[in-house]
């Protein structure tokens, strides 16, 4: 026995001791079921048997309740007499004659030995033997009887008027049993697992049991010799303990925990009472029985092993109707649609109208919290009911969106059917038009423009704007797909920057600034400021990620990079907390586009292989050439070219060239051939993405730089004069002088002339490439610089500048700069630091560096550090050379340097992206 019980058997020892000395006693025992009632009056039967006093006992049943005298047959059967003595006694017949001579006979006992008479469960007891229990208790007070009854609280099976009898007698005493504290789960614990396990478990398997006895017990049994958390292992015995406690707190009782496993969380009492028809306040009366069970916690069940246990108890038919039933009661309580969803799901089976229209909303829900999963099977089951051909299309058009959130690959399963519902007329503008995306992203062509053919061919109605769903459709496709368009391709008029607010139609605003960006530049910066202000005003959501990314990309192709970058990762970060994999594959495509244009190869790497990692090759469809063509270009850059013949050899779409993720990746293959030397082939892959981005309009070099491409190679052939004219003429089309492709232009240009006039643009190109942060590019022309001084005798300053190219050639991860302009037989310098240079992490060193120093320090230190002289320095930045020194001395003492090779070459750019 517990030692949590012994105070309760102390009680009735002594109540007992007071029995023998001629007082009799009544004592009612109660507590909930399977908390040790039984257990309480087996060990006091046992501790007492070796007196003399005769011990009677019985046990109710719920069947008891129909068998006349049932239960005091079962104590006369422990009586020294003979069965036919008994049956002398009881006759059903004369039920009030039967009554006085078994109490009589039972009283006559008393008078030789103390009696103590014990009926368990008694609440169950028929109503002739009860009226024998009380005409004793009437009688007994003056005798050597002690009269012990258990029942089970919340129990109302006895009548009231049996219970108020007993309580009026002035010998009653009544002894709760409470559950077991997590002292006593504890011992129960020890007595099967050892001292530390217990110590372990206790207040988790208290938590799960509320100390019922009969639970913890059917937890041990489950639970074996292991020592870990007992969720692991518990299973059929504690189901069966549950399943125990309710059947035998009665039929209703099991109703209420059915109706709370079936609602779960939406469960209440008035919801339980009108889901099984019972009364609210009986409902709640068999709630607080429940609880003290132990299966409840409040309306919730206590552990998720309990509701499983009564959840799988329930057959086929039982489960589908009551949830039914829960759906059609929660959609009357006005209750939550995803709640409703999951009954009908739940339910297998449904042939209510309204259900398909309740599984789309529940959908639509929980697409906006970001629950895939729950969207999808919402769908499916909906799409399993329905048969109405437009609601099925419509059903679709939601699944494909959902399952497009984590693979695109496999949604692309649902093209065909849907292709074939749009040429049926069941999808609107705006589907066709988003169906048409879906179609163009995985290689569906032929389907794709007759939809797109039916799409011109509609008229505006009431309900379906078609003109804003073509015009926004035509300018997707005119920065995208041009080779597709279908329509003419001029966009519609750049809305104005500075206007009150964003017009609602982000996606339309954000494609026609796209397209202009790429078809006219942004010299006054009108489409990058729309750009963003489309971002700060537009929640990221599946319908908005569109016009999320062509603002992005806006702020690409118009130079805007740092921003761009700082908007990338904001997004990433959102897509990464809600977990969308689409979104955070687009945004990781879009980050690696950013990193190469900085020069960030590292990073670049890393976001390309994320963002094919997450949806696969298959899943980027026509796409591929983003993070397939960033890793390509990466590697071909670092001088993996290994790892760059693997990318070459992956398979692309034929479809992917008439597209301007096709101008990525060709861009990049051009790139690796001309790295190894097989010019024609690079001057081919260039020359194709010249004439694409003719043809579509889009002939920027901030999109593809082809033409100073190009130019490299032709200066690799010895052609200069066709270099220069590439060279010249994408210099008047990049745009600001401060542009990343003006520096590259510079830089390409020099390479066409003597090396006097060539130095002066290298410094130039490098002043250009500082300030617009592509360190890539930087590298190169720093190289070059320093070729041109060692070639014009000047080493302290080509070694001054070699060591700087070397320092940002590492932190590119560029192991060795090759000649890749001019030709020459010079040994071509190697872009090492010296011996003795540490490195440091060259965002945070050069960062510090620019905080440490003024803004006019920083100009002369950036300056300095390019080989100018103090006079030069003087002349370009209208300053005196005593002030240039100054400057000088001061920044050599801030940054703990001593010479000028030590400076960080990165300062001007820091400079420009922090002002």
């Amino acid at each position: 026995m517990l030692v949590e019980r012994e105070r309760e058997l102390e009680i009735l020892d002594g109540l007992f001791a007071e029995t023998a000395t001629g007082r009799g006693r009544i004592v009612l025992v109660s507590g909930a079921v399977a908390n040790g009632k039984t257990e309480l009056l087996r060990t006091f039967i046992d501790r007492n048997t070796a007196g003399e006093a005769l011990f009677l006992s019985a046990t109710a049943t719920a069947a008891d309740r129909e068998t006349p005298f049932g239960v005091l047959r079962q104590l006369l059967d422990c009586m020294p007499i003979s069965t036919e003595r008994i049956e002398e006694l009881i006759s059903p017949e004369r039920e009030l004659e039967t009554v006085r001579r078994a109490t009589a006979a039972l009283l006559e006992v008393a008078r030789t030995a103390p009696l103590v008479v014990i009926v368990d469960d008694v609440h169950h007891t028929d109503e002739p033997s009860m009226d024998c229990l009380l005409r004793m208790s009437h009688r007994g007070r003056s005798t050597r009887t002690m009269l012990m009854l258990a029942e089970s609280a919340y129990d109302w099976s006895m009548h009231p008027s049996y219970r108020i009898e007993l309580v009026r007698q002035t010998h009653f005493r009544r002894i709760r049993l409470a559950p077991l504290s997590v002292t006593g789960v504890c011992e129960m614990l020890t007595q099967h697992l050892g001292r530390e396990a217990a110590r372990s478990l206790a207040f988790e398997v208290h938590e799960a049991t509320g100390g019922n006895q009969l639970l913890v017990r059917a937890l041990i049994e489950d639970h074996g010799d292991e020592v870990e958390s007992f969720e692991r292992v518990a299973g059929e015995s504690f189901r069966q303990a549950v399943l125990t406690c309710l059947q035998r707190s009665g039929p209703d009782a099991l109703a209420v925990a059915r109706a709370l496993a079936v609602l779960d969380t939406a469960a209440s009492a008035d919801r339980v009472a009108s889901l099984i028809g019972l009364d609210p306040d009986m409902v709640t009366r068999l709630l607080h029985a429940l609880n003290s069970l132990g299966l409840l916690d409040g309306d919730c069940f206590r552990h998720p092993l309990g509701r499983a246990a009564v959840y799988e108890d329930l057959s086929g038919t039982e489960l589908a109707q009551l949830h039914t039933e829960a759906a059609q009661l929660l959609r009357r309580g006005a209750g939550d649609a995803i709640e409703v969803a999951e009954h009908l799901v739940a339910a297998k089976s449904v042939r209510a109208d309204w259900a398909v229209g309740d599984l789309r909303r529940a959908a639509e829900e929980a697409l906006a919290v970001d629950d895939d999963a729950a969207a999808i099977k919402y769908v499916e089951f909906a799409l399993s009911v329905c048969t109405e051909a437009r609601q099925r299309a419509q059903l679709r058009m939601l699944l494909i969106r959902a399952e497009w959130r984590r693979d695109p690959g496999a949604a692309a399963r649902h093209l065909t059917a849907l292709f074939q519902e749009q040429r049926d007329g069941h999808l609107d503008a705006e589907q066709t038009a988003e169906l048409v995306r879906r179609g163009m992203w995985h290689r569906r062509t032929e389907e794709t423009t007759e939809a797109l053919a039916q799409l011109v061919r509609l008229r505006p109605t009431v309900n379906e704007p078609i003109g804003s769903v073509l015009s926004s459709t035509r300018d997707w496709l005119s920065h995208t797909y041009p080779q597709f368009l279908p329509v003419g391709t001029d966009g519609p008029p750049v809305p104005q920057a500075d206007s009150v607010a964003v017009p609602p139609a982000q996606q339309d605003q954000a494609a026609a600034v796209l397209s202009t960006v790429l078809r006219q530049g942004d010299g006054d910066g009108r489409c990058t400021r729309v750009a963003e202000q489309i971002l700060q005003g537009t929640p990221l959501t599946d319908n908005s990620l569109e016009a999320i990314t062509a603002a992005i990309q806006t702020l690409v192709y118009g130079e805007r990079l740092p921003m761009a970058a700082r908007w990338c990762d904001m997004l990433l970060a959102e897509a990464e907390a809600r977990g969308v994999i689409w979104w955070q594959a687009v945004f990781s495509g879009c980050r690696a586009e950013i990193a190469i244009r900085n020069g960030e190869l590292v990073d670049a790497e890393r976001h390309a292989v994320r963002a094919l990692d997450l949806i696969g090759p298959h899943g980027w469809g026509v796409a591929v050439g983003v993070p397939l063509g960033a890793l390509l270009y990466t590697a071909t850059a670092m001088g993996d070219f290994e790892s760059a013949r693997k990318y070459l050899k992956e398979p692309v779409p034929s479809t992917m060239f008439q597209t301007r993720y096709g101008l990525y990746y060709q861009r990049a293959r051009g790139r690796y051939y001309l790295a190894t030397d097989r010019l024609q082939a690079a001057l081919a892959d260039f020359r194709y993405c010249g004439e694409l981005m003719t043809a579509w309009g889009m002939d920027t070099p901030a999109l593809v730089p082809w033409r100073s491409d190009s130019a490299e190679v032709h200066l690799r052939l010895g052609d200069h004069e066709r270099a220069q004219q590439l060279a010249q003429e994408q210099m008047s089309l990049s745009g600001s002088p401060k542009s990343r492709t003006h520096g590259a232009s510079l830089r390409v240009l020099a390479a066409t002339i003597g090396h006097r006039g060539r130095l002066q643009l290298l410094k130039e190109s490098v002043e250009v490439l500082q300030v617009s942060g592509d360190r890539l590019t930087l590298t190169q022309a720093l190289y070059d610089l320093s070729r041109v001084h060692q070639v014009l005798g000047e080493f302290g300053k080509a070694r001054m500048i070699s060591r700087r190219a070397g320092r940002l050639a590492k932190e590119c991860r560029v192991q060795r700069m090759q000649e890749q302009i001019a030709p020459s037989h010079e040994q071509p310098l190697m872009l090492v630091p010296d011996e003795g240079d540490t490195w440091k992490q060259p965002d945070a060193t050069a960062r510090q560096a620019a905080d440490m120093l003024t803004l006019s320090e920083r100009k002369v230190a950036a300056l300095a550090s390019l080989g100018y002289t103090n006079r030069e320095i003087s002349g370009k930045l209208h300053i005196t050379v005593s002030t240039v020194e100054q400057h000088l001395t001061k920044i050599f003492r801030k940054l703990k340097v001593k010479r000028r090779t030590d400076l960080p070459v990165e300062l001007e750019f820091h400079a420009a992206s922090t002002a």
